[in-house]
């Protein structure tokens, strides 16, 4: 699939009727996940970062800054120093073109680190919305959880810190009295209440989800790198100190 495609595709999955008068939005490459034919190496990349992992000729793994280019509708070349010493400059070309591997990705890759070297490899493409400029919620407007958010911001982000990276997403928050606040969190297996202080001081305490009492978008604090999805509407909340999350309505 041309990444043309995947464009074409993430709009008609973006088109409920609640969100049928809304300009669609820009859907571009996020990531390459990416592994070598024969030499055992592994480039996960990132807009803005890159791992680099080898064992050849012996284990290392070296992080990478640079950015990601499309070129055309099937192409894609990430490009980036290391972030040590000596300096080394990692260029990879990834074209759409199946792998021969099963499950290896849908794009042929040509790695270089080195002068006079290279590698091949395959690449799986992962493409989304563009969060940097997707549309600031209007929170004053809204007629769900979220309209409260910035009051509540303190609280999430202390059950956030609570749980690190096993919260994925926050399914709402609401009052639960004595001056706490509730939130659901999403995790990988499954979902858990965390209620705290609502200006986030204090423990946090865990419990098992209980019955849904908000509804509304999926909340994802603002992290690197952005969420990545492709379906729904995504929305950025915008706060004085900057961006401090995004809104998901009709997640996939």
């Amino acid at each position: 699939m041309t990444f043309r495609r995947i464009v074409a595709a993430a709009c008609v999955l973006a088109a409920p009727a609640a969100f049928a008068a809304a300009p669609a939005q820009a859907v571009v490459v996020q990531g390459l996940d990416c592994r070598g034919d024969e030499a055992p190496w592994r480039l996960d990349a990132n807009r803005a970062t890159a791992m680099f992992t080898t064992t050849i000729p012996r284990k290392r793994e070296v992080v990478f800054r640079g950015g990601m280019q499309t070129l055309g509708s099937s192409s894609v070349v990430w490009r980036g120093d290391s972030t040590h010493l000596p300096r080394e400059t990692l260029v990879l070309t990834a074209r759409e073109e199946a792998c021969a591997a099963p499950g290896a990705g849908t794009y042929r890759a040509v790695l270089s680190i080195r002068p006079n070297e290279a590698s091949a490899g395959c690449c799986t493409v992962r493409a989304g919305y563009d969060a940097r400029v997707a549309p600031v919620a209007n929170l004053g407007a809204k007629d769900d959880w979220s309209r409260g958010l910035p009051d509540m911001l303190p609280a999430i982000a202390a059950c956030l810190s609570r749980e690190g990276n096993r919260a994925q997403s926050v399914a709402g928050a609401s009052p639960a009295g004595s001056g706490t606040i509730r939130v659901r969190m999403i995790e990988g297996n499954g979902a858990v209440d965390c209620t705290v202080d609502a200006g986030g001081r204090g423990a946090p305490s865990i419990a098992p989800a209980g019955p849904a009492s908000a509804t509304g978008p999926l909340f994802y604090p603002a992290r690197e790198p952005p969420p990545i999805v492709a379906c729904g509407r995504l929305e950025r909340v915008q706060l004085r100190s900057g961006t401090a999350g995004y809104l998901h309505y009709e997640p996939c």
